[in-house]
């Protein structure tokens, strides 16, 4: 039975990874509809930095931060589309009513109702991923779990395709920013989303990304534009370094915001990326995408790509899901160094 009724107060606990809040759009799109017709509100609970890639959209919703445990108050219903105990915890400690979660981290006391997650045996399924020790969540795509959770309130997603658009705010920026790059507006470009969180394993390296952009630069007869997110930009600066001769331009002083990255992928003919944040804004904006999948297991989104071509390079180490790679010498951070920039090249070239 749906826990929702006329005048309910939803509160949702939104993803605390960029590309997992993209993922979720469909969701919270859907519980928006459903909130207005029932004449309730909808508060989006979250990093209020991330939440603004929904400028523009979502018209009369709330926005708090997690951080803060008045962020609850006043709810009848928390859906909680991360697994941790804390949001568990905060939620009933602010009175919530209704909790509803998947029965993670040890919190499924703690929800009025919880979904078991799915496992999957040890085996490595379809020559995927490294051999298990017993039973482990079965890596599913974000977007079809925060379903199943939406689906015991009794709203079912209609679209599941993530959707975003420019806000006016990310189009000013990015007029902004072309005019101090001399290129005119409209004309295509090749976007390069070059950063990454410092030896994060899940980052392309910045000398390989300067070799895309000069391998690109004698074929691709458009400007390439390279981009990164705050405290990324030593890597921008060292991957247009390498990048020589190639005709690039860096965003830099500022580096661009989430509304104006949401607009620079809209404008490009193709975003290059690691995956990360940045591939799944790209994708909820129409833009073509080449992403490199290192230690990221691919099932966790392997859905929507008739716009998105992943490349990735099997290892038995693989896809671990780290964050920093444990191996040693050559082994370390193959599962990146080993995508070669003349393939992630040819990829751009053929997304046309």
């Amino acid at each position: 039975m749906s826990a929702l009724g006329r005048g309910v107060k939803l509160a949702v606990r939104t993803p605390d990874w960029l590309g997992d809040l993209v993922m979720a759009e469909p969701v919270l799109r859907a519980l928006h509809v459903r909130v207005r017709e029932l004449g309730g509100a909808l508060t989006l609970v979250g990093d209020v930095r991330l939440l603004e890639v929904f400028d523009g959209a979502f018209e009369g919703v709330d926005r708090a931060s997690a951080a803060d445990p008045r962020s609850w108050r006043g709810h009848d219903v928390a859906l909680l589309l991360v697994n941790s105990f804390r949001s568990a915890w905060a939620a009933a400690r602010a009175g919530v009513r209704e909790r509803i979660g998947y029965a993670r981290d040890v919190r499924g006391w703690l929800l009025t109702t919880s979904i078991a997650p799915a496992r999957e045996v040890g085996a490595a399924p379809l020559n995927i991923g490294t051999v298990g020790r017993g039973e482990r969540y079965l890596p599913r795509p974000y977007g079809a779990v925060c379903a199943e959770l939406a689906a015991s309130l009794g709203v079912f997603v209609a679209d599941p395709r993530p959707r975003l658009a420019p806000s006016a705010r990310g189009r000013e920026e990015l007029a902004r920013r072309f005019r101090r790059f001399e290129l005119e507006p409209g004309k295509p470009y090749t976007l390069l989303n070059v950063g990454g969180r410092a030896g994060s394993a899940k980052a392309y390296p910045a000398q390989q990304w300067g070799a895309v952009a000069a391998a690109l630069a004698p074929w691709r007869d458009e400007p390439l534009v390279m981009v990164c997110g705050p405290g990324e930009e030593a890597a921008l600066h060292e991957a247009r370094a390498a990048a020589g001769q190639a005709r690039t331009f860096a965003c830099l002083e500022p580096v661009a915001s989430l509304a104006e990255l949401s607009a620079l992928c809209a404008g490009a003919s193709v975003v290059l990326t690691a995956d990360s944040g940045p591939r799944h804004i790209a994708n909820a904006v129409g833009a073509r995408v080449v992403s490199l999948c290192g230690p990221s297991d691919p099932r966790h989104t392997a859905d929507h790509l008739e716009r998105t071509q992943l490349l990735r390079v099997p290892l038995e180490c693989g896809p671990c899901h780290r964050e920093r790679c444990p191996l040693e010498g050559e082994a370390q951070h193959a599962c990146m160094r080993r995508i070669e920039p003349e393939s992630v090249a040819r990829a751009a070239l053929g997304s046309r």
